[in-house]
């Protein structure tokens, strides 16, 4: 009896799951995939060997978070001596303004000295501007996905790591060109990740691509889907449906 019992509802759940299964209506879409909502990949805006790279791959990143570092000996020296530079005239000013005031010397010889002052001033900004380019921050919040170099290396234009916003994740679905106007501007949609993931996921439409292309007769639908605790993994693929 107690096998009997547990194999009807075994059997009733599969039949239920198969009925929800059957009463989906996917949108006949040709392509369909989950990514990252944005990836970018981060290189450094100068020349140098990578001194430190301290995240590793999944360590999860605010904007303006530190990614990595190139050597600085060199730039941090002449932010140093543009500092002192700037302080010695910053001095000579001040009492050549004196002089000034007490009618010393010309407004010619005072304007010189006002000069210099600014011009180390600008100096000393610039080295700084100079050696901040050497550590290099996060442009968005996100988690970093990938990295091509490492401590020791010497690195140029080409990227050092790629950061990608897993929260919310992008939907990109292909449509045919038969289908148009079949999706409302900012429908809710559900998505149904391939297995072994599976489930079903709310998502918002956030473009209908207005342009279709005209080789493969299809254009572009994009939704967003909230992923907070990053559980839904990206690079997969899908269905869509409308959201009822």
């Amino acid at each position: 009896m107690n096998k009997w019992i547990g194999w009807l509802v075994t059997a009733t759940a599969l039949w239920s799951a198969a009925a929800v299964a059957q009463e989906v209506e996917y949108l006949p879409a040709v392509g369909c995939i989950i990514e990252p909502s944005v990836r970018v990949a981060v290189s450094s805006p100068v020349e140098g060997v990578l001194e430190k790279r301290p995240l590793r791959l999944g360590d999860a990143v605010k904007k303006g978070d530190p990614l990595f570092s190139l050597r600085s000996d060199v730039e941090q020296a002449s932010v140093e001596l543009a500092r002192i530079r700037s302080e010695f005239a910053l001095r000579h000013y001040q009492r050549n303004e004196d002089m000034y005031q007490e009618e010393l010397i010309s407004i010619h010889e005072r304007d010189e000295f006002q000069t210099e002052y600014q011009v180390a001033v600008k100096e000393y900004q610039q080295a700084q501007a100079i050696l901040a380019l050497r550590s290099v921050k996060s442009p968005i919040n996100g988690v970093v996905v990938d990295y091509f170099a490492e401590a020791g290396e010497f690195v140029t234009s080409e990227p050092v790591m790629v950061v990608a916003t897993l929260d919310p994740l992008k939907v990109e679905v292909v449509m045919p060109y038969s289908s148009v106007g079949s999706v409302p501007d900012k429908a809710q949609l559900m998505v149904y990740p391939s297995a072994p993931v599976g489930g079903a996921y709310p998502a918002k439409v956030t473009l209908i691509d207005p342009i279709i292309d005209a080789a493969s007769g299809t254009y572009r639908i994009r939704a967003n889907i909230p992923n907070p605790r990053r559980q839904l993994p990206a690079g997969i693929e899908c269905r869509v449906a409308l959201s009822s």
